[in-house]
Order: C-alpha cells, then sequence, then structure tokens
C-alpha cells in the first residue's frame, strides 16, 4: 500500500508527463472501492480483478500464493498508447517495489 501512497503523493508529476496511473488488484470491487477513497485519494483508478484475468494476460499471476487465493506479483508496468510494454519491474517483496522517482527517471529517460 506504501507504493500506491506514494504515486497518489506524486500523482501530479505523472500528469505533467501525459502518464496515467492504474492501479490493478485481484481483489473485489469493494476492497478496490476502499482503496480508491483511502489510500489513493481518487487521484488514480484502482481497477478490481477478481477472477485475474488481466493479471493473467500480463503474466503476473502467483496462483495460490496466498494459501488458496491468487494473487498479483508485484509489479510495475510501464505502457504505452498503443498497449506496448515498455519496461517491467517485478519486485520480490514490498520493500523491494520501485520507488516513483526511479519511475519518474526511467519515463524521463534518465
Amino acid at each position: 500500500m506504501s507504493q500506491l501512497r506514494e504515486f497518489a503523493q506524486h500523482s501530479q508529476e505523472f500528469e505533467a508527463q501525459n502518464i496515467r496511473i492504474v492501479a490493478i488488484s485481484v481483489d473485489d470491487q469493494e476492497h478496490a472501492h476502499q482503496v480508491w477513497e483511502q489510500k489513493v485519494e481518487r487521484k488514480f483508478p484502482v481497477l478490481s480483478d477478481p477472477g485475474a484475468k488481466v493479471i493473467s494476460e500480463f503474466g503476473i499471476l502467483h496462483p495460490k500464493g496466498h494459501g488458496s487465493d491468487d494473487i498479483a506479483i508485484r509489479t510495475s508496468v510501464l505502457v504505452d498508447e498503443n498497449g506496448n510494454e515498455l519496461w517491467r519491474r517485478v519486485s520480490a517483496t514490498a520493500s523491494d517495489a520501485p520507488k516513483v522517482q526511479e519511475i519518474l527517471s526511467r519515463i524521463r529517460g534518465q
């Protein structure tokens, strides 16, 4: 959740680069709505993918990763306006997730 909060805090920097942030979760709509309101303060959409269809298409599904539940592998992906993947970072742990400044540097080509 800390990464989502960080993205929300820096959402204007992404908007200035004409970048849209979207979070995708395998959680149900109610939980995604809570995260949207409370964690990201409505600054970008948090999509619910309880069937893990989108997450599977991105190849980031961890089947039975939380007991008997499927979960998403924590991943940051940059996709261009044509749907082409430009960059991907798979994080082994929550603390390994890229910081916003790392992603903004990647976008700016630095």
